[in-house]
């Protein structure tokens, strides 16, 4: 029997197809839309299902405060109260001034005082 050997042109057609199938291997590995491509969207999906999510938390506290704004008198009041610094008729506010600013070389926040504000009720003066 006869050893099987291949001629020339045989070898340059088997490195040809090898180099083809490495080829095909690369742009399968690292092209336009190659496993690195997908692999990149794929933690882009990632980072925006989390942004997602934590939006969506914070749409659901803004629902429930709009719900509570409108439905809860007390809790209307309350925000009337911290955010507007509104107080009731006879109410008396004290207001102290910040010991940070109490230093030698700052002058007090002209707007903190001692003296009290709104003896006679109503809405503080700005």
């Amino acid at each position: 029997m006869m050893p099987f050997r291949f001629s020339l042109p045989d070898r340059w057609l088997i490195y040809l197809f090898g180099a083809l199938i490495i080829l095909l291997a690369l742009i399968t590995v690292v092209g336009e839309r190659g496993v690195l491509h997908l692999w990149r969207l794929r933690g882009e999906k990632n980072r925006l299902d989390e942004q997602n999510f934590h939006l969506q938390k914070e749409n659901e506290a803004l629902r429930q405060r709009v719900y509570r704004i409108r439905n809860d008198n007390a809790y209307l009041e309350k925000l009337a109260r911290e955010e507007l610094n509104l107080v009731r008729p006879g109410e008396i506010v004290y207001r102290f001034s910040n010991p940070a600013n109490r230093s030698g070389d700052q002058k007090p926040d002209s707007r903190a005082s001692t003296k009290p504000r709104g003896a006679t009720g109503g809405k503080p003066k700005p």
